[in-house]
């Protein structure tokens, strides 16, 4: 229940990523490091910005700021590595880079292992934008939040969601 609980199961769980790959290609590491590192810290400026502890109260974030709350959604979503957003490139670069040193039951096993994580993010998903919590009637809705979104929320959140169409980019770069 506690979204900490979360990004730190989601760190182990990339570390794992890194640690397997480090020996194979250190630039790799590095570029699979800073892309994380950018989706998290976009991650955790919006869980700031939202006053976001618990999955709790990710389920009212939808009805208080519903843009911020989809771009959360994305985020998440690019975390778990799914193929359109930009956390699946460090994924699918270490995978492909397994398979040519002949490691392909690693390769299989770290893939499949990686549903699991995928698991947790679509629950975080589906909490933060398809359940609303309980409406009473003497319930008055709350639009925006009292704190002005940080730019780097935006920047973050940005990159961390449209950075896939520039990774030929990057990978000339390292």
């Amino acid at each position: 229940t506690q979204t900490r609980k979360v990004l730190a199961f989601s760190s182990i769980a990339h570390l794992g990523w890194m640690t397997i790959i480090l020996n194979y290609d250190p630039n790799l590491t590095l570029i699979t490091f800073y892309l994380y590192t950018m989706t998290t810290s976009a991650i955790f400026l919006i869980l700031n910005t939202t006053n976001t502890l618990k999955l709790s109260t990710v389920m009212t974030t939808w009805t208080k700021i519903p843009p911020l709350t989809t771009i959360f959604m994305l985020t998440l979503l690019s975390l778990a590595g799914l193929p359109p957003l930009t956390g699946f490139l460090p994924k699918w670069l270490i995978i492909q880079e397994l398979t040519k040193q002949e490691l392909t039951a690693t390769a299989t096993a770290i893939s499949l292992l990686s549903l699991l994580g995928l698991f947790f993010y679509l629950r975080l998903a589906y909490c933060a934008t398809i359940t609303l919590p309980p409406n009473f009637t003497n319930y008055m809705k709350q639009w925006q939040t009292n704190k002005p979104t940080n730019p780097l929320t935006t920047i973050f959140t940005s990159l961390s969601i449209m950075l896939l169409p520039l990774s030929p980019m990057v990978l000339t770069i390292s």
